[in-house]
């Protein structure tokens, strides 16, 4: 893994996702959950991007955890 992540590294935190909450299923999390638990991630370089940029990203981590489910 990375020593640190961007917003932009959808495939890397949707791995770090589904290792801590393998039991969730991308579809059912919410956007806000999404986004929570990202920022949560020690590695995640937080640049506090605007709020359409985040829902965008979200989407890209979502669809990431979705394909490798």
């Amino acid at each position: 893994m990375a020593d640190s992540l961007s917003w932009e590294d959808a495939d890397e935190i949707a791995a770090i996702l589904r290792q801590r909450f393998p039991d969730n299923d991308p579809e059912s999390v919410s956007e806000l959950e999404i986004a929570r638990w990202t920022r949560e991630i020690p590695e995640l370089v937080e640049q506090s991007p605007d709020p359409e940029t985040i829902q965008r990203q979200v989407e890209a981590i979502r669809d990431a955890w979705r394909r490798a489910a």
